[in-house]
């Protein structure tokens, strides 16, 4: 995601977001990397039209989210970086995201049971276990309602700042939902900047 302009309503927007007290920023300058973490700890439910799954519609014991991104002059030496151009710059989030969740399958939960030792490289749920929650409609849907319902997430603001869907399929873990994210990290830095004015008492946006 390159960089652009910003508003003042979507700064503000983004800057309520990063304040909710379920959500975490971080920005670590010498890696060129941005992440944010959201707490969940409840149930987000599924719609059951995975095609890794079994129709299973389930409230699945959510505990945490994170995404990340990372700017692309980390891929280049030092001494090349004075040489890129603009299209050269932009942050990439990449297969960084992930959602956390119980498979235990206690208390109506998500199971995840055991996988089939067969499979080579990618998961081969077994028969017992409820499958993959992987390309399962509803559970993107209802975690993106949780931010916006708990999290002070404005879609309409934010979405293009702040994005994610399911990655690949040999990506998903077990109890860990994998994302591909996209996420322009000079914008939450922008926001962060601000947070620390108001914080140290320096003239911010209002």
């Amino acid at each position: 995601m390159q960089k652009q302009k910003y508003t003042t309503e979507e700064i503000r927007a983004g800057v309520k977001f990063l304040s909710n007290k379920n959500v975490s920023f971080e920005h670590d300058a010498d890696e060129q990397r941005v992440s944010i973490y959201v707490d969940v700890g409840c149930r987000i439910w599924t719609s059951g039209d995975s095609i890794w799954s079994r129709g299973v519609v389930k409230g699945v014991k959510v505990s945490e989210c994170g995404f990340a991104a990372e700017h692309s002059s980390e891929h280049y030496a030092e001494e090349d970086r004075a040489k890129l151009t603009e299209e050269d710059l932009y942050w990439s989030g990449g297969l960084t995201g992930y959602a956390n969740y119980d498979g235990s399958g206690k208390d109506g939960t998500w199971y995840d049971g055991k996988d089939d030792e067969s499979a080579l490289i990618n998961r081969n749920t077994s028969k017992e276990s409820d499958g993959l929650i992987y390309t399962d409609d509803g559970f993107v849907k209802n975690l993106q309602k949780y931010f916006s319902d708990y999290c002070d997430f404005d879609t309409y603001l934010l979405e293009k700042y702040f994005d994610f869907s399911y990655s690949e399929q040999g990506m998903q873990q077990e109890e860990s939902v994998n994302f591909d994210v996209d996420l322009d990290g000079d914008f939450w830095i922008k926001c962060e900047e601000e947070i620390v004015k108001f914080a140290v008492g320096e003239e911010a946006i209002a």
